[in-house]
């Protein structure tokens, strides 16, 4: 006699009558649908996602295997297309192509089942919503997201009613959209699966969307050449350059200590704190010989009258040392004062290709200083906007010009006093 227990199996299953069941149960007709195959059309622009050859391999595999699963129809609606209603197919792509390729290999499905939704229900925008939370067994990548996210957008929805209707965050929404604007190719590196979506949002985030291409191709062609094919965070920082701490050169510090001395000349310096006072002395004290003498005597510059034309040919002139190579400053400023405490400028410059020259005038000027050496800065401003223009700032000239500029913005103003000081702060 045996000593083991027989096993308690689960009770045979008896089917029984569907429609009885139903009419008992007071259900009622659906829009279940069977349909031929070749009936039902296809465009790639309904699906969300793209569609995946591999993964269509493996569902015509398993059709052939075990026919097409009924209890999972495929999502359509109707489409007029040349006066013809035709069904698309929009949920479900993968095991449509699966059933059209296991169809093409031999396999007999005369239909397949499909629910076709209301017309009234059907747009662009309920499709991608329909879309992407059909898919939540298998979630869209964070690119796949994004690019719907974008087209949402696009269609006018706002982003509280994306996120009410697809279940997802604020937050997650910010991270696909710093995705979708990142440089195409790491779209390509995500999209290639060497670089995952949640990387990819992180060194974006971290760098801009420029500078993490760059960190990540590097990393990219440094893990191939080892044998990796994915880049990790791991073979991300240890491929990222180290970076060193910058040291403060000598003409830096020097440019500081200069500006400090501006501070301390500064005709109301004596109206900071104590402390700040005490300060600029114990800093500037020290390297007292290191720096230039500086003149904080107040000048009583003329009033220049303008010519029949108004123009101020006999104006004040600084300029930048001359280049030997042409002989002439490569940067002038023309300064007039056409009345007590009213000053303007007009400048020259002689950089590579770029030349701009003019004298004050009464017809073409901008703005009044109340000080000269307000004038000058306004001036020395639009030479380092100047400067920085793609076709000037890599010219010979362009170095010897900002080292000027630099020594005229930190010059101290003689001429300031605590009264326009408390205009500008008004």
């Amino acid at each position: 006699m045996s000593k083991t227990s027989p096993l308690v199996l689960d009770a045979m299953i008896v089917t029984g009558n569907t429609k009885a069941a139903v009419k008992a149960a007071g259900g009622g007709s659906s829009d279940l649908w069977t349909v031929p195959p070749d009936q039902i059309y296809y465009d790639p622009r309904d699906n969300v996602r793209p569609l995946d050859q591999d993964h269509v391999r493996h569902v015509a595999n398993l059709i052939k295997a075990n026919g097409f699963d009924r209890k999972h129809p495929l999502g359509c609606f109707v489409r007029k297309v040349g006066g013809e209603d035709r069904i698309f197919v929009y949920s479900g792509q993968h095991r449509y192509h699966g059933a059209l390729l296991a169809i093409s290999e031999g396999a007999q499905i005369d239909r397949l089942p499909v629910v076709i939704d209301d017309a009234k229900s059907v747009n662009r925008v309920n499709l991608i919503y329909a879309g992407v939370s059909a898919n939540d067994s298998e979630k869209l990548t964070p690119l796949q997201l994004a690019e719907k996210v974008v087209e949402l957008q696009a269609l006018g929805e706002k982003n509280s009613t994306i996120c009410e209707r697809l279940n997802v965050t604020d937050q997650t929404i910010r991270d696909v959209l710093l995705l979708a604007n990142a440089p195409a190719g790491l779209h390509k590196l995500v999209r290639d699966k060497i670089v995952s979506s949640t990387l990819a949002i992180e060194e974006v985030r971290a760098h801009g969307g420029e500078k993490a291409l760059e960190r990540m191709l590097n990393a990219a062609s440094k893990a191939n050449a080892s044998g990796k094919g994915k880049v990790t965070k791991k073979v991300l920082d240890a491929t990222a350059p180290k970076s060193t701490p910058k040291k403060i050169t000598d003409p830096q510090a020097k440019q500081l200590l200069q500006a400090l001395q501006s501070v301390l000349h500064d005709p109301v310096f004596g109206k900071l704190s104590p402390g700040t006072i005490a300060g600029v002395h114990a800093a500037l004290t020290p390297h007292a010989d290191l720096l230039d003498a500086v003149s904080t005597k107040r000048e009583k510059h003329p009033i220049h009258a303008p010519n029949t034309n108004g123009v101020f040919a006999d104006c004040e002139t600084i300029r930048a040392p001359i280049v030997r190579r042409t002989g002439l400053s490569p940067a002038e400023i023309h300064l007039a004062q056409p009345d007590d405490g009213v000053w303007i400028y007009s400048t020259t410059l002689r950089v590579g290709n770029s030349y701009t020259s003019g004298l004050p005038s009464l017809s073409d000027f901008t703005a009044t200083y109340p000080t000269r050496v307000q004038a000058i800065r306004a001036a020395v401003s639009d030479f380092t906007r100047a400067l920085d223009r793609a076709h000037t700032t890599s010219t010979k000239e362009a170095p010897t010009v900002r080292t000027w500029l630099d020594k005229l913005w930190a010059m101290p103003d003689p001429d300031w006093t605590a009264e326009m000081a408390e205009e500008i702060a008004k």
